[in-house]
């Protein structure tokens, strides 16, 4: 028997699926590489509505560094530079030779006692510091940290959502960060203790300047971002990443394209962390912090975000292998069907 031609009505379907099947792969293409796009907004954007907005949760994840040694060195070390900045030692042992010597004793005790002005002066520099470490190595230092990081979170917004200061203000010489609550609680803590070095320490206003002022504006831009994006850009990850599924002709291979997608998102995100802890790391040596301090609490405020795009970029690999199973499990059925015979 002849085989004729293929009949109009058969050469019509496949001429009208091959350019469906192709619109399909292409949206399906384009929704992946939007959900890859996308992820890493949506975990960096989460993970600022948890850590920044929701001050339980920001006082939860920086409670444990109030014992570690690092972060407890930068802050004696910048506790103690701030109240030496304010309270002129040299003035006050000197005031008190002065006193001395105008009680009327002989020229050579008044010669000795001048003398002795500026190592008192070293005395009451070395007694604050000593102060000022027993308070943060005490074991009541992690109620005043607790405090003292919902005290600033609460300054944060305000000043993510205002113009006026917060802990992030703005300077003539850039954008700074308010330290001045530290000391406050730390001297609040040595008055509890009965230290006259309390008496010592006038209200401190110090800001720790930090950059220029471009980045106060990104602060509250990702502040305001945070309170919406944090649930709508998951959402739509979600929404998009089902579609690109769904919308393919080919579902199994597209499975693979989606794992890919999250997980290329999920690293990206890990990357940047990575890059922006040796930026902080560099900025703290610049400017002469303990750079230790900073890299302690830079890995312990990202540690939520690490850990889920962790979680994230695991899920995606094992979508993506799950996806290349099954391809490979449909290939094998697909040679055993029979294939039509013309007779």
């Amino acid at each position: 028997m002849t085989v004729g031609p293929p009949s109009t009505a058969s050469t019509s379907t496949k001429r009208v699926a091959k350019p469906s099947t192709v619109v399909r792969v292409t949206a399906s293409v384009v929704v992946l590489i939007v959900v890859a796009l996308l992820t890493p907004v949506a975990l960096v954007a989460s993970w600022v509505r948890v850590q920044l907005v929701d001050e339980d949760s920001l006082v939860a994840t920086l409670a444990p560094l109030s014992s570690d040694p690092a972060v407890q060195d930068l802050v004696i070390a910048e506790t103690t530079s701030a109240i030496s900045a304010s309270v002129d030692f040299s003035a006050i042992a000197g005031a008190g030779v002065d006193g001395l010597v105008a009680l009327g004793v002989p020229q050579e005790a008044a010669r000795v006692l001048g003398l002795v002005a500026q190592p008192s002066a070293d005395s009451l520099r070395s007694i604050t510091q000593q102060a000022v470490t027993d308070v943060v190595h005490s074991d009541r230092f992690s109620d005043v940290w607790s405090g003292v990081v919902r005290t600033a979170h609460r300054a944060f917004v305000f000043g993510a959502t205002s113009d006026g200061g917060g802990i992030i203000v703005q300077t003539p010489d850039g954008l700074g960060v308010q330290i001045g609550g530290v000391v406050s609680a730390i001297v609040a803590e040595l008055d509890l203790q009965g230290s006259p070095v309390a008496a010592l320490v006038p209200p401190i206003d110090r800001v720790v300047v930090l950059g220029d002022g471009t980045t106060l504006q990104a602060v509250r831009s990702a502040y305001a971002a945070a309170t919406t994006a944090g649930v709508a850009a998951p959402l739509l990850v979600g929404v998009l990443l089902v579609g690109g599924v769904v919308v393919a002709s080919r579902r199994r291979r597209a499975l693979i394209g989606a794992g890919i997608a999250v997980a290329v998102g999920s690293a990206a995100v890990l990357v940047a962390v990575a890059v922006g802890a040796a930026q902080a790391h560099r900025t703290a040596v610049l400017r002469g912090f303990d750079a230790a301090g900073i890299d302690a609490v830079v890995r312990q405020l990202s540690s939520g975000l690490v850990g889920t795009a962790n979680t994230v970029l695991g899920i995606g690999l094992v979508a993506g292998i799950a996806g290349v199973l099954l391809v490979r499990r449909a290939r094998p059925r697909r040679m055993s069907e029979p294939r039509p015979t013309l007779e």
